[in-house]
């Protein structure tokens, strides 16, 4: 009668253990569309949209406008990258001449994006550090750029975007 009860025991032990592993191993979903200032009455804004492909891969395009008086705006196109040791998300350009490092952190409804070292160059008076409140939990299909273009994330990758 022992014997019987041990295999079920293990079994359930066993099962217990793989939740737990698969847990502690689960990604923050980033995916959505973020903002800074959202909905107040200012002409500086930041914006994010974070978008997963069919491979699982994560694309962002971030966009800023300094707002008055200079209005001074800035974006980005890349591909995050998962940091095991940080258990947060990265981003490390590979055409910039600088030693860029943008972190993603994900709390809550909110992405805190912080500068890790480097500069990285959206322009004058432009930075991407900040805390982004989430507008949309959909996995936004595209984005419209700085100069008007319509750009979808499945059909334009970071490194064929020049004109953003």
């Amino acid at each position: 009668m022992e014997r019987a009860f041990r295999a079920p025991a293990l079994l359930l032990i066993l099962f217990s253990l793989i939740l737990i592993s698969f847990q502690l191993n689960t990604f923050p979903n980033l995916q959505g569309s973020y903002t800074v200032n959202y909905g107040k009455k200012t002409t500086a804004y930041q914006q994010l949209a974070i978008h997963y492909t069919h491979t699982g891969k994560i694309l962002f395009y971030f966009e800023s406008s300094t707002g008055k008086p200079a209005y001074n705006t800035g974006s980005e196109y890349g591909w995050l990258s998962f940091n095991q040791e940080t258990g947060n998300y990265e981003y490390m350009p590979k055409d910039t001449i600088g030693d860029c490092n943008l972190e993603f952190v994900k709390k809550g409804n909110k992405i805190i994006i912080r500068t890790l070292h480097g500069d990285c160059g959206f322009g004058h008076g432009v930075y991407v550090d900040g805390t982004y409140q989430q507008t949309s939990k959909n996995n936004p299909q595209s984005f419209t750029t700085r100069t008007g273009k319509k750009i979808y994330f499945d059909k334009t990758s970071p490194e064929s975007l020049t004109d953003y």
